[in-house]
């Protein structure tokens, strides 16, 4: 029977995740051959593993504990599989699988040394699972994250990103589900304190970034965080780096709603007179001063951050190109404490 969370978007999902972990797997393996630094085993750890194989209206495809298996089977590459799944009953139809002979070569011990399954969330078993290993600076592999409507474990990332630097880490999200909890809050209360899809992608502790164009009526989407400097995109199937033009635009459609979206593609070009001078001119202008007060009207005497103390400051969420003037969606309006917190300042 089909789970809840499969759709017509998975099977899709997943070849993705195939061609990434097989473009990630082959780039890491020339790595660990030509240094002798680093650690000879790669690592593939999988924080919602599900049972391994999946299924949607008759139609059944691998999940990923089953596609990386594969890959790092063919790779010929020593490896380390962890799986972390939850549902006890799922876990064991999982182990199953991973445990089955594939081919008449295949023993039990070559496969029960490849695969560690864990019947626990990742939230407990995978901070427990690195403080068992301690900091391992030179392994290299991945750390997925399929959280399918929940928000992105940036944190449960961070401890990763931590212990183990150079194992990059990837997460499948559905970004409409962020802004339809943000949406939630704001007809409900008139605020939200409720995060941003880019809130918790740049929360993650790693260099760059890599993000897929979205898919589907929930903006499903892939990214992947490493601090190699060289990641490549991979275009063909709609990656781009997070911090190029694409990867800037595919962040806006996925944080702002369609209404915000389209205010602010359509931000008015620089006048060709430019109408102020300085950014303290700016804040004084007429035109921005009207802006300022649709936004406090907005949050009606409370920090839309914080959700406690009246608010006194605006702040921008993106700064508008030279020569033009936000719009209401770009600011919020915050009290003095959470605008210092946000940028980092004492009050």
């Amino acid at each position: 029977m089909a789970r809840q969370w499969i759709s017509a978007e998975t099977e899709s999902k997943e070849e993705d995740f195939r061609g990434h972990l097989k473009m990630h797997v082959d780039i890491c393996k020339s790595i660990i051959r030509g240094n002798r630094w680093a650690a000879p085993s790669y690592l593939y750890v999988d924080l919602y593993a599900g049972p391994g194989d999946l299924e949607f209206q008759g139609h059944e495809f691998p999940g990923s504990p089953v596609i990386a298996r594969e890959i790092l089977t063919r790779a010929g590459m020593k490896h380390e599989a962890v799986h972390f799944e939850q549902d006890i009953d799922v876990a064991g139809q999982l182990m199953e699988r991973l445990w089955l002979p594939q081919s008449l070569t295949d023993t039990w011990s070559d496969e029960a040394e490849l695969a560690e399954v864990h019947a626990e969330s990742c939230q407990i078993g995978f901070p427990r699972w690195l403080g068992r290993r301690g900091r391992q600076p030179n392994r290299f592999g991945i750390v997925y994250a399929d959280p399918i409507d929940d928000e992105i474990p940036h944190e449960l990332l961070n401890r990763a990103a931590d212990i183990i630097p150079r194992v990059d880490l990837l997460s499948y999200v559905a970004a409409n589900q962020y802004k339809r909890r943000r949406g939630g809050d704001l007809s409900r209360q008139g605020y939200t304190n409720r995060p941003l899809l880019s809130d918790h992608v740049n929360a993650v502790d790693k260099k760059f970034a890599l993000i897929r164009k979205p898919r589907g009526a929930n903006q499903y989407t892939f990214i992947l965080w490493s601090n190699w400097g060289n990641l490549p995109d991979w275009r063909r199937r709609g990656f781009h780096r997070l911090d190029s033009e694409i990867g800037a635009q595919i962040m806006d459609e996925l944080d702002l709603t369609q209404k915000q979206y389209k205010e602010k593609v359509n931000t008015p070009l620089p006048f060709e007179r430019e109408p102020y001078r300085s950014y303290a001119e700016y804040l004084r202008h007429p035109k921005f001063l009207k802006i300022r007060a649709e936004v406090f009207k907005r949050a009606a005497g409370i920090c839309e951050r914080c959700g406690t103390r009246p608010p006194t400051e605006p702040h921008h969420l993106r700064y508008p190109p030279w020569g033009t003037f936000d719009v209401p969606e770009n600011m919020i309006a915050v009290c003095h404490q959470c605008h210092c917190d946000i940028h980092g300042k004492a009050a």
